[in-house]
């Protein structure tokens, strides 16, 4: 009897094991079969609450909270990570593998964060929303107006971001806005309007790319609606199109409160409940929000209750949520993940900073040169002015690195003569302060050299504002006439948010370089520029116009209606593809390998590059096509190669450029499928969409073309490209600095401020506040920083303010919300009382004050 209620007692033991057997943390068993087991122990309330950024922990699994909330645009938004050139300055450099080169680095320093429990790598980037008009607000996040530029830069992106593991991804990218975000002004209550053959031919391919070659782990959806439907609860765009077309597995996430926006904003539905399940039943799994729940979120139990979904329904959503937290290795040991050596010496290191400041050298554009650059090495005095001659200016969603080289602290490092700095104006001023502007004029005057640096910032350029102009804003326009007026010998660095009407300066200026927000090392990539230790080669990406009285109306969507240089008829101030030199470039013996091209073929095309200059230097050999037969509209020329190459002077270099038979096709509307038709076509090769230095006529076979999607790639997948294969460090030629423990460095605190910020509950660049002060010297400097990281460095002056006064600053965003930080303050030079700080969050929170500690 004793025997067989001790195997009872076993048996019960064993199922009891069983059933409590915690499959989903077995790193050795297949990743659905620990999605079904953790799927299989959670409750409704805890899959829904999945369903959004700010996600609770789950303690009785052991599951910690988690944020799904991470930026990585041009570098991790966060404290000490390396800030790499924007976007459009990207595009600017034409150089796929050096955007590979980039993206590995940020995605070092985003696995580096994690493994020290700082971040998780869940990125809301890249942004592929294509630079269709200038004048929208968000032209700096993406690289071209081209979408085939667009697509080679950003699948780059993608690829050195996600790395190359078989079993673990190193980041999560997470593609947006899908689809057409390119107003941003009321963009929550806005539907954009297009065909169904531009979506394919322009809108859409950025997204299939990255989505079918690359195999992007994510998508968020555009606040903006598509024909009359909101993208995020768009079947057709997001079931039929995205996964059942391109076979994408991802996850698909809402831009920020969109669900909850279709009751809100677009007042489509009367609750929460349906809009929740409008977005389970298009396919989308997550809406973007934080702090603490979404509307969705708050939505979703209702919605089951309701009959409107079924649990089984948000299953689905919820396992493809779960599913790349076991990608990217949430619920595994650490030691297993193939980026577990990443120290955090890998953040804001020289070697990333060397990167940042190489790319920053290959964005830059040389739009005008009289003569005038190279600067001389013998002059004796230069004046610097302009609104952006001493910031540095990183763009819109940017980091923030401990170092920064301003314009102006590059020059200073790169020349003997005597620097004399003047603001000039602010970059949206008016006439009011006059004394400043004049001081700019009198130093340009006195000065044998005026380097004049202006442009545009978040203030007139930035998610949900728009230009209204492409022209200069405030008064910096009647800042470079007067300082020309007074100098001759001027240089304009341009500092855009995207292209800028500027045809007085290219009518008298004698040099003019685009410069872009670009990274932290700008200032020494720009003087290398401007004192020629660099050649520029960069090229545009974007057709740049006179004015914006040459583009059609922003919400017109028709790409054929005038827009870029495929389909613009007029005269551009600068053309797409355009950049100068230092030295000359001949483009010679173009050579085809095929008089016919029919399906399935390929054609090498040949051309020599020869340097007739005196300098080294980059060319980018742009290769387009021109329909000569078509009876419909079809692009004036479209891109379809490039390559950047560096020619030694008086070098010849060969370079082949392969043009796949898909390079001709247009989508056919009424087979809905992509075909070629049987025509001719000019093969153009130049170094500019209108410096077309040779060209030759092609003869092409019809055929359709077989659909695209993750099982069948594009005909311009490699799958043996060696960027596929290449490990994490593989960036690093001294990899010493990698085995070194970052020590902490002891940081004088001098006065300190402790406040804790309350997240927003949206995305903002800086925090508004107020130093409160009394001047006890004649002048008085101060610094302010968080967590070592420099905010500004400030200097008053009895003679211009009072003893007493109100010194408004900006707090860049802050490191981390609900902890309490300390704001610094050490007094540099002089006598001031810094009596209390005043806060003004963003939003509805109330202003409060924060006084030094005791």
């Amino acid at each position: 009897m004793k025997t067989i209620t001790n195997q009872f007692m076993l048996l019960f033991l064993i199922m009891g094991n069983l059933i409590n057997a915690q499959t989903w943390k077995d790193p050795n068993v297949p990743i659905d079969e620990r999605l079904n087991d953790l799927l299989s122990k959670m409750t409704l309330e805890e899959k829904i609450s999945q369903c959004s950024s700010d996600i609770p922990a789950i303690k009785r699994l052991g599951i910690p909270s988690y944020m799904w909330y991470g930026e990585a645009l041009h570098g991790i938004i966060g404290w000490g990570a390396t800030s790499f050139p924007q976007n459009i300055a990207m595009g600017a450099t034409w150089n796929p593998e050096l955007m590979h080169e980039v993206a590995t680095a940020i995605s070092n320093e985003a696995r580096a964060l994690k493994n020290i429990g700082k971040k998780e790598v869940m990125m809301f980037s890249p942004t592929v929303n294509m630079a269709r008009d200038p004048r929208w607000g968000r032209n700096g996040e993406c690289y071209s107006e081209d979408p085939f530029l667009m697509t080679e830069m950003a699948r780059m992106y993608v690829r050195g971001m996600q790395g190359n593991n078989d079993k673990y991804l190193k980041t999560v990218t997470t593609v947006k806005h899908f689809v057409a975000n390119n107003v941003e002004f009321r963009r929550e209550n806005l539907y954009s309007n297009i065909s169904e053959k531009d979506l394919r031919e322009y809108y859409f391919p950025a997204y299939k790319s990255l989505v079918t070659d690359e195999e992007a782990a994510g998508i968020m959806t555009a606040l903006n609606g598509l024909n009359g439907v909101p993208c995020s609860t768009n079947k057709w765009l997001l079931q039929n199109v995205l996964r059942d077309e391109w076979g994408f597995k991802g996850y698909v996430i809402a831009d920020w409160g969109d669900i909850g926006g279709h009751k809100d904003y677009k007042k489509l539905v009367d609750s929460y409940e349906i809009a929740a399940s409008m977005a389970i039943k298009a396919s989308c799994d997550q809406e973007c929000f934080r702090p603490k729940a979404s509307k969705m979120v708050k939505g979703l139990k209702g919605a089951i209750e309701q009959g409107l979904i079924t649990e089984k329904e948000l299953d689905v959503a919820v396992a493809r949520l779960l599913r790349l937290r076991f990608m990217t290795g949430d619920f595994d040991d650490k030691k297993l993940s193939p980026w577990a050596d990443i120290p955090k010496s890998v953040l804001e290191c020289d070697a990333h900073k060397n990167l940042a400041r190489k790319a920053a050298e290959q964005s830059m554009v040389l739009l005008k040169n009289d003569g005038i650059l190279p600067l001389k090495k013998d002059y004796k005095s230069i004046a610097v002015v302009g609104p952006f001659a001493d910031q540095c200016w990183l763009g819109i969603y940017s980091g923030h690195p401990q170092s920064k080289i301003t314009p102006l602290d590059g020059i200073k490092a790169a020349t003997k003569a005597k620097i004399v700095y003047k603001e000039g104006c602010g970059i949206a001023d008016g006439n009011d302060d006059k004394s400043r502007f004049r001081e700019a004029v009198i130093a340009a005057k006195e000065a044998e050299l005026a380097i004049v640096v202006v442009g545009n910032d978040e203030g007139t350029s930035t998610e949900n504002v728009d230009r209204h102009s492409l022209a200069l804003p405030g008064i910096q326009q009647r800042l470079i006439e007067e300082i020309y007026r007074v100098n001759k010998n001027v240089v304009l660095v341009l500092v855009p948010s995207g292209p800028t009407a500027i045809p007085w300066a290219q009518k008298h200026i004698p040099g003019i370089v685009c410069m872009w927000p670009n990274g932290q090392e700008q200032g020494t990539a720009l003087a290398n520029v401007l004192f020629g230790k660099v050649n520029p080669g960069g090229k545009l990406n974007s057709t740049w116009y006179n004015s914006h009285e040459d583009l059609p109306d922003m919400h017109d969507y028709n790409i054929k209606n005038n827009r870029t240089y495929m389909y613009y008829e007029g005269k551009p101030l600068y053309p797409f593809g355009f950049g100068l030199s230092y030295t000359n470039f001949e483009i010679a013996n173009l050579q085809l390998d095929k008089t016919t091209l029919n399906l399935g073929q390929r054609m090498k095309v040949n051309v020599d590059v020869k340097n007739t200059g005196a300098r080294d230097g980059d060319e980018v050999v742009q290769l387009y096509i021109k329909d000569l037969y078509s009876k419909t509209k079809v692009p004036l020329k479209a891109l379809k190669a490039f390559k950047r190459v560096n020619v030694k002077a008086g070098e010849t270099k060969n370079v082949v450029l392969d043009v796949p038979y898909e390079a001709f096709a247009y989508y056919d509307t009424i087979n809905s499928q992509f075909e070629v038709y049987k025509g001719k076509f000019d093969i153009l090769v130049g170094n500019s969409s209108e410096n077309i230095s040779r060209s030759k006529t092609i003869k092409v076979g019809s055929g359709a073309l077989a659909p695209v999607n993750i099982e069948n790639k594009s005909a311009w997948f490699d799958a043996n490209d060696p960027l596929r294969t290449k490990k994490w460090d593989a960036i690093y030629t001294d990899k010493s600095f990698l085995k070194v423990v970052k020590k902490e460095e002891n940081k004088v605190e001098g006065l300190v401020f402790k406040t804790t910020f309350t997240d927003p509950g949206f995305y903002v660049n800086t925090w508004d506040a107020v130093v409160n002060y009394e001047v006890k010297s004649r002048e008085a400097v101060f610094k302010l920083s968080i967590l070592g990281n420099n905010i500004d460095t400030y200097k008053l002056n009895k003679s211009d303010v009072k003893a007493k006064g109100k010194l408004k600053i900006k707090i860049p965003i802050p490191p981390e919300y609900g902890v309490e930080q300390k704001i610094n303050a050490q007094i540099l030079d002089g006598e001031v009382e810094l009596k209390s700080i005043t806060i003004y969050p963003p939003g509805d929170l109330k202003a409060y004050t924060v006084y030094p500690s005791k």
